[in-house]
């Protein structure tokens, strides 16, 4: 196991001049420290082959008497001395990166007899717990939460359902999301205007899904990149699976990559010995294992592409073969997804220039999305 987030320390004037920082030598900080026994576990949300995400209860976490909703990432029953080693490296790198709105955050920890166990929330927090028989990482659960690729998926079930043909404008799409989305308990949602500003809606409004959601998505997303960028973090694994819509239709960054089943799941190909997430990574990751805040850009821009089409898997219709491959280097780019404006598509094409060099920034993404926003 190893987090696909990594903060990284420049060595050169080049984007790929960078080492890796080693957090295995840091300091554990006690002031992360939370009891054990204020946790109270629930359903398993998801497994993987290094562990699972369990549903979670913490209590007095912030104040003596409230609770809070958490989400706790679990190595398995018996990990080896090197699951332990990155979840603790993880911790300790999380203790530096700080906290935004728009990424999972750290809340707290706990640690008993060299052991761990790891929790993030997705309001402003995470929550880390161990015991001396698994690891844990919890998240809380503001309101409700989904995947954004799940929530995108079920918007795309229900237009086809009941929209086709009509408009190009989602303004005119309402989802009934308790009867078309698989997981009918975690897709409530409320709306939210642009740019953040929280707002007390009707019951109606759950189920509007509009294009400036969608661009709100993406500018969302572009402020967490950006923030993690200042970090000098890199996030390696960015698409829709990793983003999560919490309450408000707030979005947030994460990395669940040890409770996913990539061996069952077909975004992760076999490349060499590792199973990788072809269709999201850029040229130089694809052939020369080189990662980027540069080819984190590309992999936002495959991101952009399956929100604006509503959660249709990059490269459709597509084999992941030699021919992808050759695709990849000689240039190809995916066509205009059905949702997206002419400027929404221009942005997605400069994430994929083959040149690494010719990418815009995170900061400038921000920019960019900004001023659609204000437009929409």
């Amino acid at each position: 196991y190893e987090s696909q987030l990594q903060m990284i320390r420049m060595v050169g004037p080049l984007d790929n001049e960078y080492i890796y920082i080693d957090f295995r030598e840091f300091e554990y900080d006690l002031k992360w420290e939370f009891p054990k026994e204020n946790l109270e576990f629930g359903q398993v949300l998801g497994s993987g082959a290094f562990g699972k995400v369990v549903n979670a209860t913490a209590y007095g976490i912030r104040n003596a008497g409230d609770s809070v909703q958490v989400a706790v990432k679990m190595l398995k029953e018996k990990p080896d001395a090197s699951e332990k080693d990155a979840l603790m490296s993880e911790l300790k790198m999380m203790t530096h990166i700080g906290s935004h709105e728009n990424i999972v955050n750290l809340l707290g920890a706990c640690t008993v007899s060299g052991n761990l166990w790891k929790g993030k929330t997705f309001r402003n927090s995470f929550i880390f717990y161990a015991t001396t028989v698994s690891f844990k990482l919890c998240s809380q659960l503001c309101c409700k939460l989904v995947k954004l690729y799940n929530y995108l998926e079920c918007a795309l079930t229900y237009f086809n359902k009941q929209c086709l043909g009509r408009s190009r404008d989602l303004s005119l799409l309402t989802m009934d999301i308790s009867l078309d989305c698989k997981d009918k308990q975690s897709l409530v949602f409320l709306s939210n205007k642009i740019k953040h500003e929280s707002r007390q809606v009707d019951e109606e409004d759950f189920n509007v899904l509009t294009f400036e959601d969608l661009l709100c998505f993406s500018y969302q997303v572009a402020k967490g990149m950006e923030f993690l960028e200042s970090k000098s973090c890199i996030h390696r694994d960015l698409a829709a699976r990793n983003i999560l819509v919490t309450h408000g239709k707030v979005v947030k960054i994460c990395d669940f990559g040890l409770a996913r089943d990539v061996v069952n799941d077909s975004n992760y190909i076999v490349r060499g010995n590792a199973r990788l997430p072809v269709k999201w990574m850029a040229p130089e990751s694809l052939f020369d294992r080189t990662y980027t805040m540069k080819s984190d850009v590309w992999s936002y821009g495959i991101l952009l592409w399956e929100i604006f089409s509503l959660g249709v898997n990059p490269y459709p219709g597509i084999q992941v073969d030699t021919n992808f491959y050759k695709l990849i280097q000689s240039g190809f780019k995916m066509d205009r997804p059905y949702y997206a404006t002419k400027d929404v598509y221009c942005v997605m094409q400069s994430c994929w220039a083959l040149d690494s060099r010719k990418r815009p920034s995170f900061s400038w993404l921000v920019s960019s999305l900004a001023c659609q926003l204000a437009e929409a």
